[in-house]
């Protein structure tokens, strides 16, 4: 697990990165590991999602939440770098991943299909998936300001 310094600097790192507008941040656990992570919940914060940035520092993310859930797709328009895209059911349980997600500067870019009802995605720096090996039916926990942790056991 990272140590607190550099869970301090990926916040600040995080924190930095330019965004329309500020989104939530919230810490997800999974395989041991902490991401800060920013929520995207509503239409236009899920449309945007990472476009447009230089970067996804290591222990970050961005966590997308359904209101209820569904099958979904994802592309990485004007995303700049390799994401991993992790597709979690409606118990956070993990399904399955799209791993290392090339960066798409212009259209058409490939569609992602979760392939099944999620109500998670969670978008990490590409190679996240691998290194933690996060195996089917493993959870995560969710820690949001004004929340109690979701997903504890």
């Amino acid at each position: 697990m990272a140590g607190s310094g550099s869970v301090l600097l990926a916040l600040a790192l995080l924190l930095a990165l330019p965004t329309a507008q500020a989104l939530e941040i919230a810490q997800v656990s999974l395989a041991g590991e902490e991401f800060q992570v920013e929520l995207a919940v509503s239409p236009e914060e899920m449309r945007r999602g990472l476009m447009y940035r230089d970067r996804l520092p290591e222990g970050t993310g961005m966590l997308f939440i359904y209101a209820s859930a569904g099958p979904t797709r994802f592309w990485n328009k004007n995303v700049r770098f390799p994401i991993d895209i992790l597709y979690f059911d409606e118990n956070q349980s993990y399904l399955r991943a799209d791993t290392h997600v090339p960066p798409c500067p212009g259209s058409p870019c490939p569609v992602y299909h979760s392939g099944q009802p999620v109500k998670y995605v969670l978008e990490l720096p590409a190679g996240s998936r691998e290194r933690l090996d996060v195996q089917p039916g493993q959870r995560f926990i969710f820690r949001s300001k004004g929340t109690p942790n979701i997903g504890s056991p």
